[in-house]
C-alpha cells in the first residue's frame, strides 16, 4: 500500500490556515460567539485541536468514542476528556440532542442496534428498516437511556461558527477541505494568487448572512414539498420573500435560482397562479418564458403577449428571443412552427452505419474521413478553450475584485453581467493589441505551456484540444475570431454553450456542422450561433445523419 505522501497532521496546518485568513480578510465581520470559538480554540494544545479538527472534517455530528483511532493523536481518550471539559464536544443529553434522533441512529451500526436494544427478531432486516422497528418498539427517552448508560457517543459542538468560517473562507456551502488535500496531493493546481491579491467575498454581515441562509433555503424548500401542500409552501415563499426584499446582490444571484426551482415545482403541480407570483419576482431567464406559459395556460392571453414583446425587443439570451417570436404566433392562433423546426427541416442528409446508432457524431466524423477530410468532435468545449487562452490574464487579473480564496478555477462574477462589464474595453484592446493571427497563435501556445494543468472554467489541458484550437486560429479569418471571442464574452454563460458539434476541414477551409439524428431537436442557442456564423462568413450548417 502506499504511504500517504501528507504530514501526518497535514489538516491541522490547513485549518490554521484557513482560521488565519478569515480572522484577516474578516475581521471587522465576526461576532462575539465566533471570536469566543477562536480563542477557545487556540487555548487547546495541540492534539486536543486535532482531535476537534477531525471531528468537524468528517460526516454528521456524532461519533462513536470506539472507532476514535487517530495515530498522530496521542492519548486519545485523554484529548476527548479536554474537549469534553471545555465543551468541545458533549456527552449525549436527551433534553439537548432529542431532535437529532435520526442522526444518532445513523451513526450506530446494525450491530450496535442489535447489540444495545432487544430486536433479535428483526435481525434479518436492513439497517434502516431496523432502526424504524427500533422507533416502533421503544420510545425516544428509553433509546436515549440506553446510549447515555453505554457512554458510546460524543456530540462535536461549535459546529454553526466552524460552518460559518468555513463558508466565509470558500464563500460557499459546496466546497470543504477537501480543497487543500487535492492541492497538496498534487491532484489539482489552481492558479497562484498571492494571498494580499484576494479580497473577501462579503464586505457586510448582512451579505455573508443572506448568501448562507438562502444555501439553507435549498434544504428547507426540498423537505417542505416533499411534506406539505403546495399552499404551506407558497406560504411559507411569500414570508421568506417578505424578508429579503432588501437582498443584497452577492446573494441575489442564489436567491433567483432557488425562485425558479420553487415557480417549476408549482408549475409541476398545476398550481399556475402560484408559479406566477414566483417568476413575476425573477429577472433571470428563463423566468419570462415560464410566466408567459403559465399566462397562457390560464387564459390571460394579453399579458402573455405583452411578456412576449418584451423577450423580442429586450432578450437576455437566444431562448428569449426565438422562444417569444414562436410563442406570440401561437397566441394569435397562428400555425406556426419552431424556427429552430424550420431550420432542421431544410438541411442536408447522410447515411451512416447503424454501429452509430447511439454515437451520431463519430458516425459523422467517420463519414467525412471517409470523403478525405479531417474531422472532430469539438462542440463547447473547443471554443471555450480558445476563450480561456485568449484571455487568461484577463480572467484571473486580481484587480478586478473577483478572486476570494486560493482554489477558484474562475472569478466570482462569470456570471453576473458585471464579467463583460468589468473586462469589456480590456477585451477590444487586447484583441487590437495582435498584428495578425500568427501572433495571437503564438500567444496561445505561449499561454497554454505557462498554465498547462490549472484548474479553471474554460480550459481542457488535452493536446487534441489544443490541436482544435490552433486549426480554428488557423482556417478561420482573424477578423472573425475577433467578432466571436467578443460574442463569448459578452455573456460568457450563455454564448459559451451551443456551439456546433464539429469541425470538418480540409485545405480548402473550415465548417462547423451541427449533428442532429432523425430524432433530435435544435436549441434556441445552437440557431443563434448557426445563423451568427452565417452572418459574419463562417461557413455553419445543420447536418441530419440517418442509420443504414
Amino acid at each position: 500500500m502506499m504511504e500517504n505522501p501528507l504530514p501526518p497532521k497535514y489538516y491541522h496546518t490547513n485549518f490554521e490556515y484557513l482560521l488565519s485568513f478569515v480572522k484577516d480578510k474578516y475581521k471587522n465581520l465576526l461576532i462575539t460567539s465566533e471570536w469566543q470559538f477562536l480563542r477557545k480554540y487556540y487555548s487547546l494544545p495541540n492534539d486536543a485541536q486535532c482531535l476537534f479538527i477531525r471531528f468537524t472534517n468528517r460526516k454528521g455530528l456524532f461519533f462513536k468514542k470506539n472507532t476514535l483511532k487517530y495515530e498522530e493523536i496521542e492519548n486519545i481518550e485523554t484529548q476527548l476528556q479536554l474537549l469534553t471539559d471545555r465543551e468541545f464536544v458533549s456527552e449525549l443529553n436527551y433534553d439537548l440532542h432529542k431532535n437529532y434522533l435520526n442522526d444518532i441512529l445513523y451513526v450506530l451500526t446494525k450491530s450496535d442496534l442489535l447489540s444495545l436494544f432487544d430486536l433479535k427478531e428483526f435481525k434479518n432486516l436492513k439497517k434502516e428498516q431496523l432502526a424504524e422497528q427500533l422507533k416502533e418498539k421503544y420510545s425516544p427517552e428509553s433509546i436515549f437511556e440506553t446510549l447515555i448508560l453505554k457512554s458510546i457517543l460524543v456530540k462535536a459542538n461549535f459546529e454553526l461558527e466552524v460552518s460559518f468560517l468555513r463558508f466565509l473562507f470558500f464563500g460557499n456551502k459546496y466546497m470543504d477541505m477537501t480543497e487543500f488535500v487535492l492541492r497538496d496531493l498534487g491532484l489539482v493546481q489552481y492558479y497562484q494568487h498571492s494571498d494580499d491579491h484576494l479580497v473577501a467575498r462579503f464586505e457586510t454581515r448582512k451579505e455573508a448572512e443572506e448568501k448562507w441562509m438562502i444555501s439553507e433555503m435549498f434544504l428547507v424548500f426540498e423537505e417542505l414539498k416533499g411534506s406539505q401542500p403546495p399552499s404551506e409552501v407558497l406560504d411559507w415563499y411569500k414570508n421568506t420573500l417578505q424578508s429579503l426584499q432588501d437582498i443584497s446582490p452577492v446573494a441575489l444571484t442564489t436567491w433567483e435560482r432557488l425562485q425558479l426551482k420553487i415557480g417549476k415545482y408549482f408549475e409541476q403541480q398545476k398550481h399556475f397562479e402560484a408559479a406566477l407570483e414566483v417568476y413575476k419576482n425573477v429577472m433571470a431567464v428563463p423566468s419570462r418564458e415560464r410566466a408567459a406559459r403559465c399566462l397562457a395556460k390560464i387564459g390571460f392571453i394579453d399579458e402573455a403577449r405583452v411578456l412576449c414583446e418584451q423577450m423580442i425587443s429586450g432578450p437576455q439570451n437566444a431562448d428569449e428571443q426565438f422562444f417569444g417570436e414562436y410563442f406570440i404566433k401561437n397566441l394569435d392562433g397562428k400555425k406556426n412552427k419552431k424556427q429552430t423546426t424550420e431550420f432542421i427541416k431544410n438541411a442536408s442528409e447522410i447515411t451512416v452505419d447503424k454501429v452509430f446508432n447511439h454515437q451520431v457524431e463519430l458516425g459523422a466524423i467517420a463519414h467525412f474521413r471517409e470523403a478525405g477530410f479531417d474531422a472532430a468532435f469539438s462542440e463547447n468545449h473547443t471554443w471555450r478553450s480558445l476563450f480561456g487562452l485568449a484571455f487568461w490574464d484577463i480572467i484571473f487579473d486580481p484587480t478586478l475584485v473577483a478572486f476570494h480564496h486560493p482554489f477558484q478555477r474562475r472569478p466570482s462574477d462569470l456570471h453576473l453581467p458585471d464579467f463583460y462589464q468589468k473586462r469589456g474595453e480590456n477585451i477590444r484592446q487586447h484583441l487590437d493589441s495582435f498584428e495578425n493571427k500568427d501572433e495571437f497563435l503564438e500567444y496561445l501556445w505561449k499561454n497554454y505551456r505557462q498554465n498547462e494543468g490549472i484548474a479553471n472554467a474554460f480550459v481542457i489541458w488535452l493536446p487534441e484540444i489544443w490541436e482544435l484550437v490552433r486549426v480554428i486560429v488557423t482556417f478561420l479569418d482573424w477578423e472573425n475570431i475577433k467578432l466571436i471571442l467578443t460574442k463569448i464574452a459578452e455573456n460568457i454563460i450563455e454564448n459559451s454553450r451551443g456551439l456546433p458539434d464539429l469541425m470538418v476541414w480540409n485545405n480548402n477551409g473550415l465548417e462547423l456542422i451541427e449533428i442532429k439524428s432523425p430524432n433530435d431537436a435544435l436549441s434556441n442557442q445552437q440557431l443563434f450561433w448557426l445563423r451568427y456564423f452565417n452572418e459574419i462568413g463562417v461557413k455553419a450548417s445543420v447536418l441530419r445523419v440517418r442509420f443504414e
